[in-house]
């Protein structure tokens, strides 16, 4: 609404119609708008079938590969533990917490994405 000077009311009759535009994509997906792809992972999809397999295992491991970056190497560790430790409780185990958010993590996950998307066979 800020961004477009839009009112609430305007705001969501655009959203409105953008989903209601999706959700028929979708519904034809399995009728007029039927095809058959083969995704990496060896499936066979339709529509909602890709949308799901982006979703899953394309965006979330870039969002937490993403996110292991932001709390790991931008906001610090100790940031986050000084913030727990706060409200009294200390943490336990900060040094592999910050192996963990900083290397460990975002390696696993990129093995993931790059698994999802068949580009690592070997696993």
């Amino acid at each position: 609404m800020d961004e477009f000077k839009l009112n609430r009311n305007k705001a969501t009759a655009i959203e409105t119609v953008i989903c209601i535009a999706v959700a028929v994509i979708v519904c034809l997906g399995y009728n007029k708008l039927l095809f058959d792809i083969k995704l990496p992972n060896g499936v066979h999809a339709q529509v909602l079938d890709i949308m799901d397999y982006v979703s899953n295992n394309v965006l979330m491991p870039i969002v937490s590969i993403g996110t292991c970056i932001l709390i790991g190497w931008i906001l610090k560790p100790k940031t986050v533990i000084d913030e727990v430790e706060k409200t009294g409780i200390k943490m336990g185990r900060k040094g592999l917490y910050t192996v963990m958010v900083k290397w460990v993590a975002p390696i696993l996950l990129f093995l993931l994405l790059l698994k999802s998307l068949g580009i690592l066979t070997i696993i």
